[in-house]
């Protein structure tokens, strides 16, 4: 095990802890989410801090691409997953990300950019001669792309490795399908199925829908793809509360920039890491019994949800220091049982 990277994410989880009152559980379950690659659900009711320890917490992701929408009825698929690229509809356009991404044509850019700026005698051929050659380019990169429908998906969820939807249950149903998938599968079909890089879905709710209602039954569904779910409630301890209000008038109100950060390389190397954290038989066995008595008592636990338990409880073990699970970090399970 890689103590430095461990450290770096326990630090992380302290600086955050530091910041907010009794949410060590949400802080450990974010963590374990982005280790593990799962959904995080939070429920409580409002002014409880749950969007301020997801934004604090994802503040310190260091290059990952982050998207934050506020869900409601209004909300379209345009403001989640991008807008079509009229461009590339248009006989003779060429898709915007087709030129942001080919490397020959933003050299030619950026040398006439460089050529508008100088104050060279000759720049009026030079430029010229540019401009003729990037249109040939241009042209040809038409001919190969052109009329293949394109969404701008750039500083959207397809392009995001962490995602936070708050209040995603009020989301219209004509969203919901796209939604599903990109939660379940990590794929979004617009005109085509395609892969997106998010890591980690988050979203935090004052209420959950009520299943028996019909009109709200198709978002069980919806529910069941954030496998981690965290309930808070107000700060009981009144020495815990007095120290964050210190803490709140000192700042003023000031915006700190994270100390303890984790790159998106180092996370990404930590997920490698906690693959590799052994499971016992007899843990898996310890799981079975348990499976059992839960069923017995009426527990509705899903054989999808039994059989993948095990990266969990790595990730568990994996941030007390240990590469082998033991049978206390089954305790977490609480959160992915609910």
């Amino acid at each position: 095990m890689n103590q430095i990277l461990r450290n770096r994410m326990i630090a992380r989880m302290d600086e955050v802890r530091g910041q907010v009152a009794e949410r060590d559980e949400l802080i450990e379950i974010i963590a374990i989410a982005l280790l593990t690659c799962k959904n995080v659900f939070i429920l409580g009711d409002t002014g409880q801090a749950k969007s301020a320890v997801i934004n604090l917490f994802r503040a310190g992701i260091t290059g990952a691409r982050q998207f934050e929408r506020l869900m409601s009825k209004q909300t379209d698929e345009e403001a989640l997953f991008g807008r079509l690229d009229l461009s590339s509809l248009i006989p003779g356009g060429v898709p915007e990300e087709v030129l942001e991404q080919d490397q020959h044509y933003q050299q030619l850019r950026r040398e006439l950019e460089a050529h508008l700026a100088s104050n060279e005698p000759d720049r009026s051929k030079q430029i010229a001669d540019l401009t003729a050659e990037m249109e040939r380019y241009r042209k040809a990169l038409s001919e190969l792309h052109s009329g293949e429908p394109r969404i701008i998906t750039k500083g959207k969820l397809p392009d995001s490795h962490i995602v936070f939807l708050d209040e995603i249950f009020k989301a219209s149903d004509g969203i919901l399908n796209a939604l599903l998938t990109a939660l379940n599968e990590r794929y979004t079909n617009e005109g085509k199925t395609i892969p997106i890089p998010t890591i980690s879905f988050f979203s935090a709710s004052n209420e959950i829908p009520d299943f028996n209602n019909p009109e709200e039954k198709i978002l069980k569904p919806l529910y069941d793809r954030f496998e981690l779910k965290v309930v808070t409630e107000y700060v009981e301890d009144r020495a815990a509360r007095l120290a964050i209000l210190k803490q709140k008038q000192a700042a003023r109100g000031a915006a700190q920039a994270p100390v303890s950060t984790v790159s998106l390389a180092e996370l990404e190397a930590m997920q490698d890491e906690v693959l590799q954290v052994s499971v016992p038989d007899s843990i898996n066995e310890l799981m079975d019994d348990i499976l059992c008595e839960l069923r017995e008592k009426g527990i509705h636990i899903s054989d999808r949800k039994y059989f993948n338990y095990a990266p969990i409880v790595q990730a568990k073990a994996w941030l007390c220091g240990r590469d082998q699970v033991e049978p206390s970090d089954l305790n977490v399970l609480c959160a992915y049982l609910w």
